[in-house]
């Protein structure tokens, strides 16, 4: 599986890829600010995710 965003996306061992807020995803609640110059990279996260699972808000 490839990775997109590593910045904001940590891949896990279940396979599922999780957001990461202040380093620990397993305590982010599923939504994270984009770092400046990581935009495009979030958006292909999103396209990209089989299961529709990222959506991103303005």
């Amino acid at each position: 599986m490839r990775r997109i965003c590593p910045a904001v996306f940590v891949l896990l061992e279940d396979g599922l890829a999780y957001v990461k807020q202040d380093g620990d995803p397993l305590s982010a609640p599923g939504v994270a600010e984009v770092p400046t110059g990581s935009e495009d990279a979030v958006s292909e996260a999103g396209e990209e995710c089989p299961g529709e699972c990222i959506s991103i808000e303005p």
